[in-house]
């Protein structure tokens, strides 16, 4: 093999590829929008929650002038809206939840009996959801007021009701919820575009080319086999290399964004050595995948022969991400750095939250050396046989 063979393949190829307007929107910019746009919907959507909350279009039928109807009056979050016919306006979204009170609430209270109240809404509704709970939480809280003011009256100290009060001590400040997100989302769109963003470039440097017949004249030239390989091969790992780079520049985006899903990214170690590492695992990984879609792509007759081929590896790999995707970092079983693709994801899990593990570290490696040297011969053994590389 000529080294100056193989980059004049290289350069050929990956100039081909960047010719294609496609190629540039699936590989670069739709990595690099993806997330933030996901992320910026997720915000408007929790923006619009707390719009609910902070007015819930509330009707009260209270039948007895209630001192709860009072108390849930006087809430500054509480719109009253008037209304003729509840479950109309409930059906038509203006009011979200209606209160029933009956009119012997309070004198039930007062006799320490048990009463009841009804709240009307739309279970189909996310709105109706929100403000449910808004009320929900103010009959909870109107309750503990009864219930101190009973105990008071037989002089019992309200405190009985929790002998045990909790101090909470957090280990690291931030938002748990947005630490929980960066460790499910990063690993799984690194692995996945890892995975999967190579099946394009393959098929159309090996099928694709067998098909348009001009691999015959390249094979042809002064270029030994496997120099046109490893040049494609550097092209198509390239091209998964800018996808993982320009979705790990969506990620970093997103961390930047005002009230976005992973809010302050507080409690994610995204430091500069563990940015190098995480972005190693999905290069490897696109080696591999590069090399054993290449083989299957020179194998398969046709451009449609090669994609019947290579579809079932996107669910393979979605199914192997998926299964750890809300694993804790923290408690991950070390069979499972043992499994193709999902030990990859669990390490990169791993070292988002700071943990390095270095047992962990060396199964994953050391499996990642095993499958790229089996995918470059596989890939080799592939293009080296005859009746391989001109079946039609």
């Amino acid at each position: 093999m000529k080294v100056n063979t193989t980059v004049l393949v290289f350069k050929k190829e990956i100039t081909d590829m960047f010719r294609d307007r496609k190629t540039i929107i699936m590989s670069v910019l739709l990595p690099i929008l993806l997330l933030p746009l996901l992320s910026l919907l997720l915000g408007t959507f929790n923006s619009s929650q707390n719009k609910i909350k902070q007015s819930v279009k509330t009707a009260v039928v209270d039948k007895g002038q209630s001192s709860f109807g009072e108390f849930l009056k006087s809430q500054k979050n509480i719109k009253i809206v008037k209304s003729g016919d509840i479950k109309k306006d409930i059906k038509d979204g203006k009011i979200l939840v209606a209160v029933t009170i009956p009119k012997d609430f309070d004198e039930k209270l007062k006799s320490d009996l048990n009463t009841k109240l009804t709240l009307s809404y739309d279970d189909s509704s996310a709105d109706a959801d929100t403000a449910t709970e808004v009320i929900n939480a103010y009959v909870q809280a109107y309750s503990k007021q009864i219930v101190a003011s009973r105990l008071s009256k037989k002089n019992i100290n309200p405190d009985i009701l929790t002998p045990i009060n909790i101090v909470k001590d957090e280990m690291q400040k931030g938002d748990g919820k947005s630490a929980f997100l960066v460790t499910m989302l990063i690993p799984m769109l690194l692995m996945l575009y890892g995975a999967t963003s190579t099946i394009a470039p393959s098929v159309d440097l090996g099928a694709g080319e067998k098909e348009r017949g001009t691999l015959e004249p390249l094979l042809t030239t002064k270029a030994s086999r496997m120099s046109i390989l490893w040049g494609k091969l550097m092209a198509i790992s390239t091209m998964g290399i800018i996808m993982s780079l320009a979705s790990l520049l969506g990620v970093y985006l997103t961390m930047k964004q005002k009230n976005g899903m992973f809010g302050d990214g507080k409690g994610i170690n995204l430091d500069t050595a563990t940015f190098i590492l995480i972005i190693i695992i999905p290069i490897l990984t696109t080696v591999v995948f590069g090399a054993i879609e290449l083989a299957i792509s020179i194998y398969a007759r046709s451009f449609k022969e090669a994609q019947t081929y290579l579809s079932p590896i996107t669910i393979i790999a979605m199914v192997l991400v998926y299964a750890v995707m809300m694993k804790d970092a923290k408690s991950i079983e070390t069979f499972y750095f043992n499994i193709p693709i999902t030990n990859a994801t669990c390490l990169m899990k791993e070292f988002l939250v700071g943990i390095h593990n270095y047992t962990h570290i060396a199964m994953t490696f050391g499996w990642m050396v095993v499958y790229i040297v089996g995918a470059l011969l596989l890939a080799r053994y592939m293009f080296s046989r005859e009746e391989v590389i001109f079946r039609s």
